[in-house]
């Protein structure tokens, strides 16, 4: 007797792993077009320090700030940014990790040092009824 190589159960597990897929290749693609107008606001004691447009990076951007005994650095690279070190104590500001998206921001309150990220990303997050 010959069996059939799937069964109708295989292929819409197939079918559905293929659409999944899809929806993340789709979702990445739009993802990388939120970096048209991105730029990165630091700040610390509420006035500038650098405003940095992270499509214009082509290699990566470190900033060093001192506070009151507070290192830290800043890594910028194309199309994000984050804190890469700091002396606080809880390190909160480093485990954000990457900014990527409009609207995003981290903040490393002992040193008032905030990092925002500003652009034209029309994205949206919620939608409610």
């Amino acid at each position: 007797m010959n069996t059939p190589m799937f069964k109708s159960g295989d292929k819409i597990l197939i079918l559905a792993l293929a659409v999944i897929a899809a929806a993340f290749m789709i979702w990445n693609a739009m993802e990388a077009d939120t970096t048209k107008n991105l730029t990165a606001v630091i700040t610390q004691d509420s006035k500038l320090v650098e405003k940095i447009d992270l499509r214009s990076i082509d290699k990566p951007l470190y900033i060093n700030l001192h506070e009151e005994g507070i290192h830290q650095t800043i890594l910028a690279e194309k199309g994000r940014i984050r804190f890469l070190k700091s002396d606080c104590p809880n390190k909160t500001c480093v485990k954000t990790g990457w900014l990527t998206r409009s609207g995003t921001r981290a903040v490393c309150l002992p040193s008032r040092v905030s990092i925002t990220m500003v652009g034209d990303n029309k994205q949206v997050d919620v939608l409610t009824y």
